[in-house]
């Protein structure tokens, strides 16, 4: 099993060289991925699982219609995991357009650190 990231700033004739060699696993950008879509050298017809973390700093940074694209480019029966801290309406109305049946999992934290971990700083 392979795992390539594909990310702007990274050469592209690399990502593209790479990505011949047909990676089990692509982990990348909202924007880089698109690129790699509109040149035809990726191609999402067969994608099984998307995981999409940290969907609610995505549309912070305003990546939230590029998400939106790729996804549109996946079949409908994948499986599709969202991770985020916070679950704003636009992310919500993702969630429910590109989601079969989802599940909430929300966990609420009684302490911000596990008690095992030792914090301290330096000022």
């Amino acid at each position: 099993m392979t795992t390539l990231p594909v990310y702007g700033g990274q050469d592209i004739q690399k990502q593209i060289r790479e990505l011949k060699k047909r990676p089990s696993i692509i982990s990348a950008t909202p924007g880089r991925l698109l690129d790699h879509i509109k040149r035809r050298t990726i191609r999402l017809d067969h994608i099984q699982t998307v995981v999409l973390d940290e969907a609610d700093e995505m549309l912070n940074m305003g990546f939230i219609d590029d998400i939106r694209a790729v996804l549109e480019q996946t079949p409908s029966e994948r499986q599709t995991l969202l991770f985020s801290a916070t679950m704003p309406k636009p992310i919500r109305l993702l969630a429910e357009q590109f989601m079969r049946d989802p599940k909430r999992v929300q966990i609420a934290a009684k302490t911000l650190t596990v008690s095992r971990i030792e914090q301290s700083f330096v000022q």
